[in-house]
């Protein structure tokens, strides 16, 4: 090889380690920003298995075993316990918790953290007297990278919560909006719908229901 083709090559492999450093660099603080920010990118899975295929899979017994003969520890919610307001349908993420009720404070606390694709379920004790959820929070979830909000209570401005890109299921929804007095409890174990959520447990919603799982679920 000439003096001029081994200087032709040794710039060229410059100039490829320069860009792969430029990219790592770039892939680098993208992670960075999206821990600050609470940014996060839904797992493909999420949108081609629905809680139907979860059961099939990992619960595959039959009715009696989803009412607790079954030693799978997969649970599923109570059937039309909650409903859709959010812009998805399918969501799913790691558990968050919040214990309130008709009071709202430490749900937009929990929602200005940064998401990282988590789902925050609120007990607010099936209260229909008030919302817990707006369009500003949910707008907020979006925006910080929750996946999801599930409120065992009502919601409101439902029409533009279904504009923000997150799932937000509710038992209903009310005009009124909730009381500051008193901000609840942070990620202790709630219980509604039939089922229990653990701070940390893994949840899977969409149009069909809502599946719990203590731990993240191979799809």
């Amino acid at each position: 090889m000439s003096l001029a083709v081994a200087r032709r090559a040794t710039r060229a492999i410059a100039r490829e380690m320069s860009r792969a450093s430029r990219a790592m660099t770039h892939a680098a603080a993208s992670a960075s920003r999206g821990a600050r920010d609470g940014s996060w990118t839904p797992d493909a899975n999420a949108a081609r298995f629905g809680t139907s295929d979860i059961c099939d899979v990992h619960h595959p017994g039959v009715v009696d075993d989803v009412i607790g003969t079954s030693a799978s520890r997969v649970r599923v919610a109570r059937a039309n316990a909650l409903k859709d307001y959010g812009g998805l349908r399918r969501f799913r993420g790691e558990v968050s918790t919040v214990l309130c009720f008709e009071n709202n404070p430490l749900v937009r606390l929990a929602l200005e953290e940064p998401g990282l694709g988590r789902v925050l379920v609120v007990d607010g004790g099936g209260s229909e007297r008030c919302a817990l959820l707006g369009d500003n929070l949910a707008e907020t979830a979006a925006r910080n990278g929750w996946s999801g909000v599930i409120v065992n209570g009502c919601v409101r401005d439902s029409e533009d919560i279904a504009k923000f890109n997150v799932g937000v299921k509710a038992i209903g929804t009310h005009p009124l909006k909730s009381s500051k007095r008193d901000p609840g409890l942070r990620d202790v174990p709630v219980t509604f719908a039939g089922v229990t959520f653990v701070p940390g447990s893994y949840v899977y919603a969409d149009a069909d229901g809502i599946v719990v799982s203590p731990e993240k679920l191979e799809l």
